[in-house]
């Protein structure tokens, strides 16, 4: 009876462990926070693979802003962003207000509330970009 108990403990110890491993190896590592940029701003990096860059700006009701992204181009290598106004990559959805043009090189919008903005920055295969955020 006892050698019987102690096979379901070590059954259920590892069950629960793998249990344990398994959320781990899924979570994902935290978001570093955005960089906050300040009117106007220009900004250059470089970005590839699974990773994303993140900007944030605060922008006031009624102003406009323009967001142009630049890049070196190397081969068929393309950079692109978003604007969200929320935080977090994984979470954040595209705002439904603005404009595209030139080709989704640049973005141009009137800023409904008051509030944080972010910009995304992805590219691909990689990509040296220049990023200019202007608000008016």
């Amino acid at each position: 009876m006892l050698t019987k108990i102690r096979k379901f403990v070590t059954l259920a110890a590892m069950f629960i462990t793998v249990l344990l491993v398994a959320d781990v190896i899924q979570a994902q590592p935290p978001e570093p926070p955005a960089k906050r940029l300040r009117n106007p701003a220009v900004v250059k990096g470089f970005i590839g693979g699974e990773s994303h860059d993140s900007y944030v700006i605060r922008a006031a009701k009624g102003k406009t802003m323009t967001v142009q992204i630049s890049w070196r181009h190397e081969g068929d290598n393309e950079a692109s962003f978003n604007v969200s106004d929320m935080p977090g990559f994984f979470e954040a959805e595209p705002i439904t207000f603005g404009e595209e043009s030139d080709g989704g090189k640049r973005w141009t919008g009137k800023i409904p509330k008051t509030a944080n903005y972010y910009i995304y920055v992805v590219a691909h295969p990689s990509a040296r970009y220049t990023l200019r955020v202007s608000i008016k």
